[in-house]
C-alpha cells in the first residue's frame, strides 16, 4: 500500500483502543490521584517545620495533625495506585485481544498469494514476539511510564512554587538530559526495528525446519538446519547487542543530569537561605522533590527501551494490517449449476514478472469434466487456483453464471466452488472436527450422509471412537488416503456445484488409489469438475481435455479428437503411456 493510502499508526492504536475509553478515563484520574498523594509528603513536610518546629515554641499538634494527613493521603493514593494498574493492565490487555483478532482475520481473508509471498514464520512472530513486546508494555511498563511522565510534570510545577530561583538553577542540566534522550530515540528506533526484523527472521527458520522435520532426518540435515538457524539467531544476537548499546550510553547521561540537579538545588539553596529568601522546610521539601524527581527519570530511561521496542513491534503488526486485500471480495450472490467462463484471463505473480497465463478462454458447461494437462511448470496449478476463486486473474475475466469471481462474497463463492489439493490438511481434532471445516453447524446425522454419499461410511464409523477419533497433528494417525477421502467427505457436505482437484489421487498407492477414485467418481456425479491431471488412471472420468504450455490454452478437445490431431497432446500422451508401461502402468 502507498504511504498515502496507510492509516498512521497513532491513529490505528486510538480506534483499537476506543471500546475502553471510558476504563482509560478513570484509570487517569486514579493515576492523577495517587501522583498527587505521592507527592504530598514534601509539601506537608515543609507545612511541619515551618508552621510547627520553626517557632519558639513547637507546635506538636500541628506536627501531629500533619503526620495524620500524610498517612491518610499515602493510603488512599496507595489504593488509588491499584485501581490505576489494574484498569490499564484490563485495558492492555483487551486492546490486545482485538489486534490479535484484527491481525488473524485479515491474514485469513488473504488470497494464496499472499501467503505465498509472506513466509508463516514472518506472520506468526508477528501474532508472538511482537504481541509480547506490547503486552510487557502494556501490563505494567505503559502505566509506570504515563504516572512517570505525570509525576515529572507535577513535580516541575511544585518546584517552580516552592522557589523559582532554586527551580531553575537545578534545571540547567536539563538541556543536556533532553539532547540525550533526543539522541537516544533516533538512534534506538531504528535498532528496535532492526530487532524485530531478525526475530521474524529467526521464526521463519525454525518453523521451516520444523513443518519439514521428516525431510530433515530422512536426508541426515540436521547439522545444516541446525547451522541455517544459527546464522539468524546470531543476527538477532548482533541486533540486541546494538540496542543494548545504544542502551548503555544514554543511562550515565540520565545519572550525571540527576546528580547535577541535585548537588546545584543544595548549594543554591544554602546560599538563598541564608539571605533569608527561602524557609529551612523549603529547602527540605526540595532536596526531597529533587529525591523524588530522580526515580521517574531512572523509569522513563529504562522504559524508553521497552517503548521503543513495543513502538517497532507495533510498526511492523499495522504495516501487516495495511497490506491490502489480494481478494476482498464482493457481495454478489453466486446461482447453482451455471456455466464458467473465462475471457481473456493471464495472470503474473507481480507487475514486473513475466505472465504465468496469457490469453485463456474457455468455456466449462454445467455437470463437464475438464483435465488440465502439461509439461511441469505450464501453469495448470495456477490456472486451477485462478478458477477455484483463490487468486484473482491479473487481465480478463473469470464468470459463474454471468457474475465475475472478484464480485462474488466469499461465502457464496466457497458454497458454490471448491479445491481440493494434493494432499488435504487436517487439523488437531477429531474426523468429526475436521468435516466441520466445511460447515461448522453440520449435525452427526449430515456428517454420516456425507460419507456415505462417497461410499466410506463403514471405514470411518468402524473405529473404536468412530467419527471422534483424534487425528493427531496435521492427520499423522492417519494414512494419506485417509486423509484424502476426510477432504472428499468434506465436499460432499458442501455440497458445492464446482469441484476443483489438483490430482488428489497423485501422492497414493494404487490400492488406495482405487478407492479415493470410487469415491471421486461417486462425487463428481452431477457436478462441474476441473481435474489437474498427473496419472493416466484419471482420464477415464474426464469429458475434455485442455493442454496447458507456456501459460497459454495450446489445445482442447476430447480425448480421441486430440490424439486424431496428432500435436502437442499425442505426443505427450505417448510419453506418458512409454513411462507408464515402464513403471506401474497409471504414473505419468
Amino acid at each position: 500500500m502507498s504511504r498515502a493510502g496507510r492509516v498512521h499508526p497513532l491513529r490505528q492504536t486510538v480506534s483499537l483502543l476506543a471500546p475502553d475509553r471510558r476504563l482509560l478515563t478513570a484509570a487517569a484520574v486514579l493515576l492523577v490521584f495517587a501522583t498527587l498523594g505521592n507527592l504530598s509528603g514534601p509539601w506537608i513536610l515543609r507545612l511541619a517545620i515551618d508552621h510547627g518546629l520553626s517557632g519558639p515554641t513547637p507546635d506538636l499538634t500541628l506536627v501531629g495533625y500533619c503526620a495524620l494527613a500524610y498517612l491518610t493521603i499515602a493510603f488512599a493514593a496507595m489504593f488509588a495506585g491499584r485501581g490505576q494498574i489494574r484498569l490499564i493492565a484490563l485495558a492492555g490487555e483487551r486492546f490486545l485481544r482485538r489486534l490479535r483478532e484484527r491481525t488473524v482475520s485479515h491474514v485469513l481473508a488473504q488470497s494464496i498469494g499472499f501467503h505465498d509471498r509472506n513466509p508463516a514464520g514472518r506472520v506468526v512472530a508477528r501474532m508472538t514476539s511482537d504481541i509480547d513486546a506490547l503486552q510487557d508494555l502494556l501490563q505494567l511498563g505503559f502505566g509506570q511510564f504515563v504516572q512517570a511522565v505525570v509525576t515529572l510534570c507535577l513535580l516541575i510545577g511544585l518546584l517552580l512554587a516552592l522557589s523559582w530561583k532554586l527551580a531553575l538553577l537545578s534545571l540547567l542540566s536539563m538541556p543536556l538530559l533532553i539532547m540525550a534522550t533526543l539522541r537516544f530515540q533516533r538512534r534506538s528506533r531504528g535498532a528496535y526495528v532492526v530487532v524485530r526484523e531478525r526475530v521474524g527472521e529467526a521464526m521463519s527458520a525454525l518453523i521451516e525446519s520444523l513443518s519439514g522435520v521428516k525431510v530433515v532426518q530422512a536426508f541426515a540435515q540436521e547439522r545444516q538446519r541446525i547451522a541455517h538457524f544459527e546464522r539468524h539467531n546470531d543476527a538477532l544476537l548482533a541486533a540486541n547487542i546494538a540496542s543494548v548499546k545504544t542502551q548503555a550510553s544514554y543511562l550515565p547521561m540520565v545519572e550525571g543530569a540527576t546528580t547535577s540537579s541535585i548537588v546545584l538545588a543544595v548549594a543554591g539553596g544554602g546560599w538563598l537561605a541564608a539571605r533569608g529568601e527561602v524557609s529551612v522546610g523549603t529547602i527540605a521539601a526540595f532536596a526531597l522533590y529533587l529525591t523524588l524527581a530522580f526515580e521517574p527519570i531512572q523509569q522513563l530511561s529504562f522504559l524508553v527501551n521497552q517503548i521503543q521496542s513495543a513502538q517497532a513491534a507495533l510498526a511492523k503488526i499495522f504495516a501487516l494490517l495495511d497490506e491490502p486485500l489480494d481478494r476482498p471480495g464482493g457481495t454478489s450472490q453466486l446461482a447453482a449449476r451455471q456455466e464458467l467462463r473465462l475471457s481473456s484471463v493471464g495472470f503474473r505473480y507481480a507487475p514486473h514478472l513475466s505472465p504465468v497465463l496469457s490469453g485463456i478462454d474457455l468455456t466449462l458447461r454445467h455437470g463437464e469434466r475438464l483435465a488440465l494437462v502439461g509439461p511441469t511448470g505450464a501453469g495448470k496449478s495456477t490456472l486451477a487456483k485462478l478458477i477455484a476463486g483463490l487468486a484473482d486473474p491479473t487481465e480478463g475475466h473469470i464468470r459463474y453464471g454471468g457474475v465475475d469471481l472478484r464480485e462474488a462474497g466469499p461465502a457464496a463463492l466457497r458454497r458454490h466452488i471448491v479445491m481440493l489439493a494434493q494432499e488435504g490438511h487436517l487439523f488437531h481434532g477429531s474426523i468429526a472436527d475436521n468435516l466441520r471445516a466445511a460447515r461448522p453447524a453440520a449435525s452427526d446425522a449430515e456428517l454420516e450422509e456425507a460419507l456415505r454419499r462417497i461410499g466410506v461410511w463403514e471405514r470411518f464409523a468402524g473405529r473404536p471412537r468412530g467419527l471422534l477419533t483424534p487425528v493427531g497433528e496435521r492427520g499423522a494417525q492417519l494414512s494419506s488416503g485417509e486423509r484424502q477421502l476426510i477432504g472428499l467427505a468434506r465436499i460432499a457436505l458442501l455440497d458445492a456445484d464446482l469441484l476443483v482437484l489438483d490430482e488428489p489421487t497423485a501422492t497414493l498407492d494404487p490400492a488406495t488409489e482405487a478407492l479415493v477414485n470410487r469415491a471421486l467418481e461417486r462425487l463428481m456425479r452431477d457436478r462441474t469438475v476441473v481435474l489437474v491431471a498427473h496419472r493416466l488412471s484419471t482420464m477415464s472420468m474426464i469429458d475434455r481435455i485442455a493442454l496447458v504450455d507456456e501459460g497459454m490454452l495450446a489445445e482442447l478437445g476430447t480425448h480421441d479428437e486430440l490424439m486424431a490431431k496428432e500435436g502437442r497432446y499425442a505426443r505427450l500422451y505417448h510419453d506418458w503411456s512409454h513411462a507408464a508401461s515402464g513403471a506401474d502402468g497409471t504414473c505419468l
